[in-house]
């Protein structure tokens, strides 16, 4: 039951964010405005990164409850999951730049230094948890494959 609840969750997630996407290519062609698209594409992104920072941390409290109602020990695992998770984005928004170049500008749009901070600091977010990623991946079939050799 509990798994048929959660896989309809994850196709509903999965058909949000199309329809996102696919909300985003019809104002993109349809747009008289030439910023229209990037105003649209800006919104869309954030729309698009908070449904997904919801779903992380939906799934993870779900599961970590889920966890510590019947194996304590193992719900340390989605704690540590939680704590890397806001980690790097603290490190993330840390670093964000906030320069507003004249290139932002030229298009006419509006552009502020906190929409610069959040665009930088979400490319960075995505770039550290991709390298978290390959870590963990290298990490585990590191030891996979010495746990197999030796």
């Amino acid at each position: 039951m509990q798994a048929n609840v959660i896989r309809t969750a994850l196709i509903a997630l999965r058909i949000l964010i199309i329809a996102l996407g696919c909300i985003w290519v019809v104002s993109a062609i349809n747009s008289d405005d030439p910023n229209g698209p990037v105003e649209s594409l800006v919104s869309l992104n954030l729309y698009t990164g908070i449904v997904c920072v919801l779903a992380i941390l939906g799934f993870g409290i779900y599961h970590f409850v889920q966890k510590l109602a019947t194996q304590p020990k193992r719900a340390m695992g989605a704690l540590i999951g939680f704590v890397v998770f806001f980690v790097a984005g603290f490190i993330a928004w840390s670093l964000a730049d906030t320069t507003v170049t004249p290139t932002m500008l030229a298009g006419g749009a509006t552009v502020t230094e906190q929409d610069v901070k959040i665009a930088d600091a979400s490319i960075q977010f995505i770039y550290i948890l991709g390298l978290l990623a390959l870590v963990s991946i290298l990490a585990v079939e590191g030891k996979s494959i010495l746990k197999n050799w030796l």
